[in-house]
């Protein structure tokens, strides 16, 4: 009898814990979108960021009573991304992103067959083994800006300790599985790759791959941002990238309200820069 009554005391008590871990995930999503789905300025940006801070704090609790699950681990790699790309100051950008990458890294080894297969031949290989594009894209999004903000000096060494291999098996996995994930978030990550490789820079690619991504995905204007940043700057095409980012300004910023304000607020800084080469 009083093994029947542990045994019900238990169910009840992973009940009531799938139950919360629903409701805080809930939450964190709502809080998520309506970051997600809000116009950036620098007078909503205080606000704007909290929401996000507490959607964190959410998704940290709910991940404390469900350590494994994907959707949790993969959400703090995209809300950590998030917080640092837009709403950090700079020096504080590579802590957030460190953390991001290492929420992403988490989320692919809740798979055995990828824990499995770096084990015995390496994380290359394994990223060969996932299906999870969230997890892939945000793991490889935080660690390519971490190394990113290190300077020439951090792209240097992350490829001399084998980074860039890393970070090409991750989004050649994305390409494979989801071109369109995150309106060519793929495309958009892969041409930063090439554009700026410290041994193998490939600027030709990185246009091909934009330039995918601007007719299939154009009203997600960082497409056309990095295609100002990532080729028309390294070529020296000045009179094209005014023009593109002009275009960029006066774009709508739906269906993307947070990255597309935040783009158009970033263009016009570089508009500021391009128009001194004119």
């Amino acid at each position: 009898m009083r093994a029947l009554g542990t045994m019900i005391f238990l169910l009840a008590f992973g009940l009531f814990g799938v139950a919360q871990v629903a409701e805080l995930v809930a939450q964190a999503d709502a809080l998520f979108q309506e970051v997600w789905l809000s116009p950036y300025t620098p007078a909503t940006a205080g606000a704007l960021r909290a929401k996000l801070e507490t959607a964190i704090e959410l998704y940290l609790r709910a991940l404390n009573l469900d350590p494994q699950n994907p959707h949790i681990l993969n959400m703090l790699a995209r809300s950590y991304y998030t917080l640092a790309d837009i709403f950090l100051p700079e020096r504080e950008k590579p802590e957030c992103h460190e953390k991001g990458q290492l929420y992403g890294e988490r989320s692919l080894r809740t798979s055995p067959v990828f824990v499995r297969v770096e084990r015995e031949r390496g994380f290359v290989e394994a990223v060969g083994t996932s299906s999870d594009v969230a997890a892939l894209y945000w793991t490889y999004a935080n660690w390519a800006r971490k190394v990113e903000l290190g300077g020439a000096f951090g792209l240097i060494v992350a490829a001399l300790r084998g980074d860039d291999k890393k970070l090409n098996a991750l989004m050649s996995r994305c390409l494979e599985l989801e071109r369109g994930y995150l309106a060519g978030g793929p495309l958009r990550a892969l041409a930063g790759y090439h554009a700026k490789h410290p041994f193998a820079r490939d600027y030709e690619k990185a246009r091909e791959l934009l330039t995918e991504a601007m007719e299939q995905h154009g009203d997600y204007l960082e497409n056309a941002y990095f295609y100002v940043q990532y080729y028309l700057i390294p070529k020296e095409l000045w009179g094209e990238a005014r023009i593109t980012l002009e275009r960029i300004l006066n774009s709508p910023v739906a269906p993307y309200p947070l990255m597309n304000s935040f783009c158009q607020f970033r263009a016009a800084q570089l508009l500021a820069e391009v128009q001194k080469r004119l």
